[in-house]
């Protein structure tokens, strides 16, 4: 009896020095090598219950996640390794296709409603934070007809240019072939959603149900007004075609005038 009380005695006292030496061994690592906790908060305003997505790179792929804001109402924490590390976050994509840390519009379809943000965050340290304030990356451009003889059914559009979604890590855009058929919105008017745009080669096609056509050199056109493709927040654009005449009227949402622009006489 003795002798087993003495093994149950020095057994009790052995395992709290096996979690001793365990705890110990926890304090005493290299914390170079223990990941850092990154907190990504939303501002009020951008609180959201649409999905958001969230991706990390540094040399590689960290994260790519998608959550909904709500169910975090204080932070959304990630254990990334320690490095600088390029964030992104972007709501509203519905039709666009991911490819890596990029949003590709689908071929045929016009932007998404696209927000997103983006940051270069230090997680050497053993926590990081970075606020999420979202920026609109699409303008909606907003087509007029004012040909007086104008029939639903008259005329197709289609517009392209080189600039086909962005990159989540950046917020610029990204190269590619971008095509879509503007929607009819209201009576004589069309509209959609492009993406930021790289160049001024965004083209307007308009196709008159004969066959006959005459191209806008849209891009050009907006450039040419002074429209800032790489601010924060895309203006929407406005507009208004005499298809008949080869007059374009460019303006954009907030600015006091429009110009005016004339290719050479067109009889559609």
């Amino acid at each position: 009896m003795k002798s087993q009380l003495l093994r149950i005695t020095n057994c009790t006292i052995a395992v709290p020095c096996l979690l001793l030496w365990l705890v110990s061994c926890t304090v005493k690592e290299d914390r170079r090598v223990c990941p850092c906790i990154l907190e990504v908060s939303f501002s009020d305003k951008d609180t959201v219950e649409d999905p958001v997505t969230l991706v990390g790179w540094s040399e590689k792929e960290l994260f790519d996640v998608s959550i909904r804001t709500d169910d975090y109402p204080d932070n959304y924490t990630h254990n990334t390794p320690r490095s600088m590390v390029h964030f992104g976050a972007a709501k509203g994509v519905v039709n666009s296709i991911k490819v890596g840390h990029l949003l590709v519009i689908a071929e045929g379809y016009e932007c998404d409603s696209l927000y997103a943000y983006s940051d270069y965050i230090d997680c050497t340290g053993e926590t990081a934070h970075t606020v999420v304030k979202f920026h609109k990356q699409f303008s909606t451009v907003h087509i007029g007809i004012a040909n007086s003889d104008y029939e639903p059914g008259d005329y197709f559009f289609e517009v392209k240019s080189s600039s086909c979604g962005i990159d989540l890590l950046t917020c610029e855009a990204v190269a590619g072939s971008f095509s879509c058929a503007p929607g009819l919105y209201k009576e004589k008017e069309y509209r959609y959603n492009i993406c930021r745009q790289a160049d001024d080669s965004m083209t307007l096609t308009v196709t008159h149900y004969s066959g006959d056509k005459v191209v806008f050199p849209l891009g050009s056109f907006i450039s040419s007004i002074g429209y800032d493709w790489e601010a924060e927040d895309l203006q929407d654009i406005y507009v208004t075609l005499d298809i008949s005449r080869g007059r374009v009227g460019v303006g954009v949402a907030g600015w006091e005038s429009a110009e005016d622009f004339e290719l050479s006489t067109v009889e559609l």
